[in-house]
């Protein structure tokens, strides 16, 4: 049921009312993306991203130049993202564009042009394990704070379901 605002009025089991914890979700999971931005920020957009000679990557290269990271839209990364760190960039690359493309698969998961779990297979292909403390700390609490998010919300919407069993299935990737 909803209240007057159009918040949830149900209560969690120990009482909070799930709006309250869905503002909070929607907070942490803000503050986690922030993180990341801030974790991967030394990685500049290099001026020419190096792509495998057999493939007719030029346009899709100087895509990935048109808008600032934070403006970029899965339109933008529809080429980069499945070939991210195999045929199209390195690690370095894949560490630049990931914030954005993290922030993308939250506030528009339908429209990635691949599955989380590709998207996760690129992180192990780019030795994510080796990466600073810092830089997996911030993938990690991004992860947690967007599947927590997603938990909350899946009571009540059949996509965040959905999301919440992609994010998973993609989790074991890691």
């Amino acid at each position: 049921m909803k209240d007057r605002e159009g918040q949830d009025d149900r209560s969690t089991p120990c009482g909070i009312p799930y709006g309250v914890v869905r503002r909070y979700d929607q907070m942490a999971l803000a503050r986690a993306v922030d993180s990341l931005y801030a974790a991967f920020e030394p990685y500049a957009l290099n001026d020419r991203i190096d792509f495998c000679p057999h493939c007719e990557l030029d346009a899709s290269e100087r895509q990935l130049h048109v808008r600032p990271l934070r403006e970029m839209t899965w339109a933008d990364l529809a080429v980069y993202c499945p070939r991210a760190v195999t045929t199209f960039g390195d690690e370095f690359d894949l560490r630049h564009f990931l914030p954005r493309i993290l922030e993308l698969y939250v506030t528009d998961h339908r429209g990635a042009p691949c599955c989380l779990f590709v998207m996760f297979g690129k992180l192990e292909q780019g030795a994510w394990a080796d990466w600073p403390a810092g830089e997996r700390e911030a993938v990690r609490v991004f992860i947690e704070a967007w599947r927590h998010a997603l938990t909350g919300a899946a009571r009540t919407s059949e996509d965040a379901a959905w999301e919440l069993d992609e994010l998973q299935s993609a989790m074991l990737a890691l």
